[in-house]
């Protein structure tokens, strides 16, 4: 009957060793490869989030993950190579992912929901090396594609030589590996004994997949004949394969019968011979009978005694060769149970050796992902810090904007508030915010909407234009008949004359202004809101210089070009003059005592 070693990793195989045992199999569990976790940053896990669909590649990538990532996101198709996969999925996310019914990657590339990738966001979740097809295939298909590798496979051993001897010790010609990195590490040998040993006729592979059985026979030249796939990676499919390759050996036990002879002896009839009377001496024929009896009791004890002899030596014989085989099975059985006792002794010392490499492992692996996880939160919680305290400097001496300056620095008086060591860090987020609070802050909303309301009023206000009195009225005086009066009736006729060809009109008005047309008082009217706009401008840049020119020029504008006495000029004129008295001071540099701290802190 066949011996089988079962090389897959701690934990799995389990379910086949118990199938093993029912059927009276020999088995060993050898883990050839261990997995070990690798941990990623949150931005290798960010595409997770974002992701429309996310592929498994084996139950151990669904464990890898689950403990970086609780939670996936609800829209994301789920998808796994086996059904085993899918289970692994249900039980660590309680979520259904598809599986296809050829349980492998060519399986997986068939299915329908997976040929229209274009623009899609896949995430292949696996471990470090492997096939490429499915990342290739997904990327031909249009798929914007992130590969998440949360593990690794490291073979135990740095040579396979332990696992040879062992194997080799227990008589095993039946090997079951689930991958091509188990096969590698199964062939990692230098001694050419132990390398042609495994690749001896008289031991069998018992494989998962075409593809480990191609690599099989074109890497190691290990013939067909002696490679059996399973139906798929699980335990039963793999002991439904091993069992037809069992040869049952069975001995037929022959007896031999032993049949006694029975002799039959028929009496001979006696023979009538002729009677001769005659006179026989009595004494004569007693010691006849005598003699006769005594060469008979003789000649019996001697084949009776031969007889006898014949049987004890047999017996003897037989039981010397009794003997010599109880001899030999006891020394036999001596040898075996050396033998055992020195395996037991090396199993338990194998045991002991690798228990303490695992509590080590373990261990180290514990300690470097606590040392890792401190250093990821002091990590965080350092840039967060510093990021708030840079942001409520930039606030409270950048854009003067103290409320946002306060709130950021309560923010960081949260998030400081748990740590150790931070009297000295709070004290100085207290007092500045007790500083923030008490800065005066200028109503720069206010002035820009009352400067807004001014320009409004720009094009009703009233310009200084010339007003022309009402013209001399002219009477017609009658000539006089005087000759005297010629001078006067000579003005008189002048002026009828004039008035039919000329019109002159005279008004009392000592100064002409120069009169105003309706594109000069356009350029004024725009000269002003250009004033107030770039009042306007400078408040919200806050540069006060700036501010209060333009508000001068503004002024000098309208006293110079607008009717003063108009009642809508006199309210600009007044609120251009009590603009200018308003204290506005911008850029005033905040010295923040956090700064100062949080530096000390972080050390």
């Amino acid at each position: 009957m066949m011996r089988i070693a079962i090389t897959r990793p701690e934990g799995k195989g389990l379910e086949l060793a118990n199938l093993l045992d029912q059927q009276g199999i020999f088995n060993v569990h050898t883990p050839v490869l261990r997995i070990e976790p690798c941990p990623l940053s949150a931005s290798q896990l960010a595409p997770i989030q974002d992701a429309d669909i996310i592929v498994f590649i084996s139950q151990d990538s669904v464990k890898q993950l689950a403990e970086q990532v609780s939670l996936l996101p609800a829209s994301a198709q789920l998808f796994a190579v086996g059904e085993q996969t899918a289970n692994a999925v249900q039980r660590y996310y309680s979520r259904k992912a598809v599986a296809p019914n050829q349980q492998d990657s060519e399986g997986l590339l068939a299915l329908s929901q997976l040929q229209q990738l274009d623009s899609k966001q896949v995430v292949l979740v696996k471990g470090h090396g492997g096939r490429t097809l499915l990342a290739k295939t997904f990327k031909q298909r249009g798929a914007i594609l992130n590969v998440c590798a949360v593990y690794k496979r490291v073979a135990q051993q740095d040579t396979s030589d332990k696992w040879l001897d062992h194997w080799r010790s227990k008589e095993i010609d039946g090997i079951v590996v689930t991958s091509n990195a188990t096969l590698d590490a199964i062939f990692n040998t230098q001694q050419e004994e132990l390398l042609n040993w495994l690749k001896s006729k008289s031991r069998h592979f018992f494989l998962v997949s075409e593809r480990s059985a191609r690599y099989l026979h074109n890497t190691y030249e290990v013939g067909q004949q002696r490679i059996s796939i399973a139906n798929g990676p699980d335990d039963l499919a793999i002991f439904n394969s091993i069992v037809p390759n069992q040869q049952q050996q069975g001995s037929q036990m022959s007896e031999q019968e032993t049949q006694s002879e029975s002799v039959t002896s028929n009496p001979e009839a006696p023979v009538t011979q002729p009677v001769f009377k005659q006179k026989i001496s009595k004494l004569a024929v007693l010691a006849l009978l005598v003699s006769v009896t005594g060469g008979v009791a003789t000649a019996g004890l001697i084949i009776h005694g031969k007889q006898i002899s014949d049987k004890t030596y047999a017996a003897l014989a037989q039981l010397r060769q009794d003997n010599a085989q109880l001899s030999e099975q006891l020394k036999q059985a001596k040898s075996q149970l050396a033998l055992l006792q020195g395996n037991l002794q090396q199993q338990n010392s194998e045991l002991e050796e690798r228990l303490t490499l695992q509590t080590q492992a373990v261990d180290a692996q514990l300690n470097a992902a606590l040392s890792q996880a401190k250093q990821q939160i002091s990590g965080a919680l350092s840039s967060e810090v510093t990021y708030l305290q840079r942001m409520a400097e930039f606030k409270a001496n950048a854009e003067q904007d103290y409320q946002g300056a306060i709130a950021v620095l309560k923010r960081l008086y949260d998030v400081v508030q748990s740590e150790n060591n931070n009297t000295a860090l709070l004290s100085a987020i207290a007092t500045d915010i007790a500083t923030l609070q008490a800065q005066p802050t200028p109503a720069v909303e206010a002035l820009y909407l009352q400067v807004h309301g001014m320009l409004q009023q720009v094009d009703s206000l009233a310009l200084k234009t010339l007003q022309l009195p009402e013209p001399k009225a002219h009477h017609d005086e009658p000539l006089s008949s005087e000759i005297s009066d010629f001078q006067s009736n000579l003005q008189k006729t002048w002026h009828k004359l004039v008035d039919d060809f000329i019109k002159v009109r005279t008004r009392e008005v000592a100064v002409i202004d120069p009169l105003l047309d309706a594109e000069q008082q356009q350029l004024l009217r725009a000269q002003l809101r250009s004033h107030l706009s770039q009042a306007q401008s400078a408040l919200m840049d806050k540069q006060a210089s700036i501010f209060f020119n333009a508000l001068g020029s503004a002024q000098l504008t309208v006293e110079q070009f607008y009717d003063l006495q108009d009642r809508a000029v006199q309210v600009m004129q007044d609120q251009l003059i009590e603009l200018q008295k308003v204290p506005l001071k911008f850029n005033a540099q905040v010295e923040l005592k956090t700064t100062a701290a949080v530096k000390e802190w972080l050390k």
